[in-house]
């Protein structure tokens, strides 16, 4: 599945929306939901711990936005609409099952944050892949969670704020831990400059 671009809004995603609001078909429901079920998963299993039960989040909120296709909100940011209901089905999911009463995105798992490196970072040697991937998942869960939304994601630090119910200035601050420890483990990478 193709990354998001950052730099344009989800064009696709929104124009499958409207097409579902307009009583789209299930080809166009298919479609939709190959769009963003992945993304939608990654996000839900970081919150819930588990694969089972970020796949039954993320099927209940396409399943939900399937059945309610003809009364379906206009909404001009289609992602973060997905990832604020999967986020809400995955903490109501955690409150129905009383397994977690601490805030989940302090408890994320490393191993269920795994680094993807876009194409640019293709180049880099196994070895530089393993200790970027070593590096993410050192950081706290909600460190990880922040640079996994925007990095990977391709999100804005306002819809993650939006998405993660924190303000801007927390993504903002969540970033910029998540950066000065990045670089403080990856130093050894970097390329001396020629003086």
């Amino acid at each position: 599945m193709p990354k998001p671009n950052r730099d344009f809004p989800d064009d696709y995603g929104k124009e499958l929306w409207e097409k579902m609001r307009a009583g789209g078909d299930q080809s166009v429901f298919a479609n939709f939901y190959h769009h963003y079920a992945s993304r939608l998963f990654h996000f839900a299993c970081t919150l819930l711990g588990a694969r089972e039960p970020a796949e039954e989040v993320v099927n209940d909120v396409m399943l939900w936005t399937w059945k309610n296709r003809h009364t379906l909100p206009a909404v001009e940011k289609v992602n973060v609409y997905l990832y604020t209901a999967t986020r809400n089905t995955a903490y109501n999911y955690l409150k129905k099952n009383a397994r977690n009463a601490t805030d989940p995105l302090d408890d994320i798992r490393p191993e269920l944050l795994q680094f993807s490196p876009s194409p640019e970072q293709l180049h880099l040697s196994s070895e530089a892949i393993r200790k970027i991937e070593q590096a993410v998942s050192a950081l706290p869960g909600r460190c990880r969670l922040v640079f996994k939304l925007i990095r990977e994601d391709g999100l804005k630090y306002r819809e993650v704020a939006d998405v993660l119910d924190i303000s801007v200035k927390t993504v903002e601050a969540q970033m910029a831990i998540a950066v000065k420890k990045l670089h403080e483990q990856l130093q050894d990478m970097t390329v001396p400059k020629n003086s």
